[in-house]
C-alpha cells in the first residue's frame, strides 16, 4: 500500500508551491498518494498550523516543514512504502 503524503497548505503561500512539485514528482513516480490540504478550510487544522505552512506528513506524521529536501523525502517515502507493504 502507498503511503499517504499530505501537504498542509493555505492560499498565497509561496513556498508551498515548491514542496508541491516535489509531492506531485513523487506521485508520478509510484512512492505515495499525495494530496494538499487547505488548513483555512478546517478550524482544527488551521489552529495547530496557523501560518507555519506548508508541512508535509507521512502517513500522519509530520516530516518536513516550511521546505523539502526531496532525496530525503524519497528515502522517508520508500520506508513508508515497505511498512505498508
Amino acid at each position: 500500500m502507498l503511503p499517504l503524503l499530505q501537504m498542509m497548505t493555505r492560499q498565497g503561500c509561496s513556498l508551498c508551491d515548491d514542496v508541491y512539485i516535489a509531492g506531485d514528482m513523487a506521485q508520478r513516480e509510484g512512492l505515495c498518494c499525495f494530496e494538499s490540504v487547505d488548513v483555512d478550510q478546517d478550524e482544527t487544522l488551521k489552529k495547530k498550523y496557523g501560518h507555519d505552512v506548508p508541512v508535509l506528513l507521512i502517513d500522519g506524521v509530520e516530516h518536513a516543514r516550511h521546505f523539502v529536501e526531496y532525496p530525503k523525502l524519497i528515502v522517508a517515502l520508500r520506508e513508508a512504502k515497505e511498512k505498508n507493504e
